[in-house]
């Protein structure tokens, strides 16, 4: 398992009690479960009395998270617990194959999305749809931005960069944060997760471990 999560950036554990003890169980055996602003493990479901668009049953597109924090989380696990819905696929996307095709055809796109930098923010229920704080910028150097990441997004929302994979219960997904980047489908119904984070140097340490990496 650690070799495909190293390898491709994420992996798919099957046939786990659909329940935290298992979240808690396989990430003790990579590192330990890290505590952030949604505390250690969670559960979450869909609800629209919330903000947050990680609490819709919309599309969210693809995106990495904590992006406002200074050491972003390495891994996640998400563990499907209920799933009595229609759609709602998973969706990982190969964020360096996509700065590949930019560096290589769309060098003056690739110069603007390494240079200039955008700071993130998280307003906690209020909003938090892309957890990305106003930018002020130039009038040239703003539009050079957009058209930049307006092309970075219909990279990131092709299907020749992604891999998409409906959870059913017992499924636990694990990705690494700064690897690929993830979201998820629009659907209807009930779906109910569990999870948590790992952080990035602990997963780093278990490959040197078992000598996965140098």
């Amino acid at each position: 398992m650690l070799e495909s999560l190293h390898k491709y950036g994420f992996a798919v554990i099957k046939n786990c009690k659909p329940n935290l003890k298992s979240v808690n169980k396989i990430a003790n055996k990579i590192g330990y479960v890290r505590n952030s602003i949604f505390g250690g493990l969670w559960t979450f479901e869909s609800d629209n009395k919330k903000a947050d668009s990680a609490y819709s049953q919309e599309e969210l597109r693809p995106h990495t998270d904590s992006t406002y924090s200074n050491d972003a989380p390495g891994l996640q696990l998400l563990l499907c617990c209920k799933y009595n819905a229609k759609g709602g696929a998973s969706i990982m996307v190969d964020g360096l194959s996509i700065a590949r095709e930019l560096k290589k055809n769309h060098q003056k796109l690739f110069k603007t999305l390494t240079e200039i930098k955008v700071k993130g923010k998280y307003l906690g229920d209020g909003f938090n749809n892309y957890d990305r704080a106003p930018i002020d910028l130039p009038y040239k150097s703003t539009l050079e931005f957009y058209n930049a990441i307006k092309k970075f997004d219909q990279l990131a929302n092709s299907k020749k960069y992604q891999w998409r994979h409906i959870l059913r219960p017992g499924e636990l997904l694990i990705f690494n944060n700064w690897r690929v980047m993830h979201g998820r489908g629009s659907f209807s119904g009930k779906r109910k997760m569990a999870g948590c984070y790992i952080n990035k140097e602990d997963f780093d340490s278990c490959c040197r471990m078992n000598s996965i990496i140098n």
